[in-house]
């Protein structure tokens, strides 16, 4: 037995391993929204894998088998290209959702990871934005409480996202071309002239999927804050204790099946036959808003109507186990990352 290859295999599957579950550990929306305050701070992380699929002793198996490269940077305000970030994410919301929503500044985390294996490169993304967010208040304090916009979770930005690092330069981070040119640009261009050229300029800041009606999201109201405090998912501020928690992400019969997102290309590379495929985890998010709400359709899309208590005979929670909303996360994290590692072995 090679013990020299069989260590090297072990190294190389414990940083695959780490690098996959952490990126499968994101949800990709979570925000509190208070109407009092009418900002926030939302957080929206995009992950998508790719798996790059080649004959051993390929050129590709010799230039990436045994390696693993890292890409990771932060950007904060609007400084290194956020600014136009934040503009064209503006733009979309305005555009897609014809929502008053605006982002005013962000804090963006990159993190790109490649892994190379005998027959196949592994690439995880997970890119993580924290804008601050306003004008999510449509009314206040009306004769029905005040009006939460809720439209604006599921934007798909189609553009190039491009910022400026002071260690990679420019890259574009929304789409996953980005991280094949900053580390292997020949490659890139490659790609970029392929039939897979669809799925490397496939937008990582999709979140069409959260735009599911929030029917099907599960839902609890928390009337005093302690259910939802004591499993860390509240952290109320002064003189608020009450709070409505949507969830998505489980499936159940009520609220359907989640599976994740699929595509598949070839491309030719050094004369040889590439196979290309991207899986996108299922949706995965959780909004909360102090005080008790409802949604409610309107021509345009849905909002919340938020009051101080829940009215007398109100159903306060969906599927009979309130605490089933507080569970989502962690059994819908835990099957996620079983599927990474699935689908880093195929």
């Amino acid at each position: 037995m090679n013990i020299g290859a069989v260590l090297l295999a072990c190294i190389i599957s414990t940083i695959l391993v780490t690098s996959l579950i952490s990126h499968a550990f994101a949800v990709q929306l979570t925000a509190f929204l208070s109407p009092q305050a009418n900002s926030a701070q939302p957080d929206l992380t995009a992950v998508r894998f790719l798996t790059l699929n080649y004959d051993p002793g390929s050129a590709l198996a010799q230039q990436f088998n045994g390696k693993a490269e890292h890409v990771r940077f932060t950007l904060n305000g609007t400084a290194g290209g956020m600014s136009q970030l934040i503009s064209t994410y503006n733009q979309a919301i305005a555009t897609e959702k014809q929502s008053p929503v605006r982002f005013n500044n962000a804090t963006l985390q990159y993190e790109g990871d490649l892994i190379g294996e005998p027959n196949q490169l592994l690439i995880s993304y997970k890119v993580d934005l924290k804008p601050f967010m306003s004008n999510y208040v449509l009314q206040a304090n009306g004769t029905q409480g005040s009006i939460i916009d809720l439209d604006w979770r599921s934007v798909s930005v189609n553009q190039p996202l491009i910022v400026d690092t002071p260690k990679y330069g420019k890259v574009n981070v929304n789409y996953p071309i980005g991280l094949f040119q900053i580390t292997h640009p020949q490659l890139a261009q490659q790609l970029l002239n392929s039939p897979a050229a669809a799925i490397m300029q496939d937008p990582l800041f999709n979140f069409q999927a959260i735009g599911q009606s929030m029917d099907s999201w599960h839902f609890l109201f928390d009337p005093t804050g302690s259910i939802a405090g004591s499993a860390g998912l509240f952290n109320a501020p002064t003189g608020s204790r009450a709070v409505s928690v949507y969830a998505l992400g489980e499936s159940s019969l009520r609220e359907g099946t989640f599976t994740e997102t699929v595509k598949d290309a070839s491309a030719t590379i050094g004369g040889q036959s590439v196979g290309v495929h991207a899986s996108t985890p299922p949706p995965s998010a959780q909004i909360q808003i102090p005080g008790f709400s409802r949604t409610e359709k309107t021509s345009t899309g849905e909002v919340a109507l938020v009051t101080t208590q829940a009215p007398q005979g109100t159903v306060t929670a969906t599927g009979g186990f309130p605490i089933q909303v507080l569970l989502v996360f962690g059994g819908m994290m835990g099957a996620v990352a079983i599927f990474v590692l699935v689908k880093s072995r195929k």
